[in-house]
């Protein structure tokens, strides 16, 4: 699906309203590639992120969880724990569990100390997400809670 340069426009001024003022040029590239990207997956259809984690694109403070599914292969943690150890990410907590030939994955992780925002580090979980061809979610900790309480 080819985007206009009108629509690529519209994105970057809607990324800059929803990220707000103090949102460095590199996270709104960030987001603004993320959702590009976006357009073309899925047969089409545009995945919207959810609007509320907008304002946390820029922070690097507070938990992150980190969620990982597809066919088991190796250096699948080590690939995932490699783009978090880059941005100075603790990680406090990690499940995994390997079903015949299918891996999960959840990762609790600190990024009080990153020097990366968590723009940047979802950034980084979708590249490697490609480059390993397994599914790779990142939330923040907060956005999770509200999505998940009863």
């Amino acid at each position: 699906m080819a985007i206009t340069e009108e629509q690529i426009r519209t994105i970057v001024e809607e990324t800059k309203k929803q990220l707000g003022p103090q949102a460095s040029d590199d996270v709104i590239k960030t987001v603004v590639l993320e959702t590009i990207r976006r357009f073309g997956s899925d047969e089409g259809k545009y995945v919207s992120e959810h609007p509320s984690t907008f304002k946390y694109l820029n922070k690097t403070e507070g938990r992150i969880i980190v969620t990982a599914f597809g066919k088991n292969q190796p250096g699948v943690i080590s690939g995932i724990s490699q783009e978090l150890t880059n941005c100075n990410c603790d990680i406090l907590d990690v499940s995994q569990k390997i079903m015949q030939e299918f891996f999960t994955l959840i990762m609790l992780v600190d990024i009080k100390n990153a020097i990366c925002p968590f723009g940047v580090i979802k950034e980084n979980m979708a590249k490697i997400s490609e480059k390993i061809g397994i599914r790779i979610l990142a939330q923040h900790e907060d956005v999770f809670k509200a999505m998940h309480r009863v």
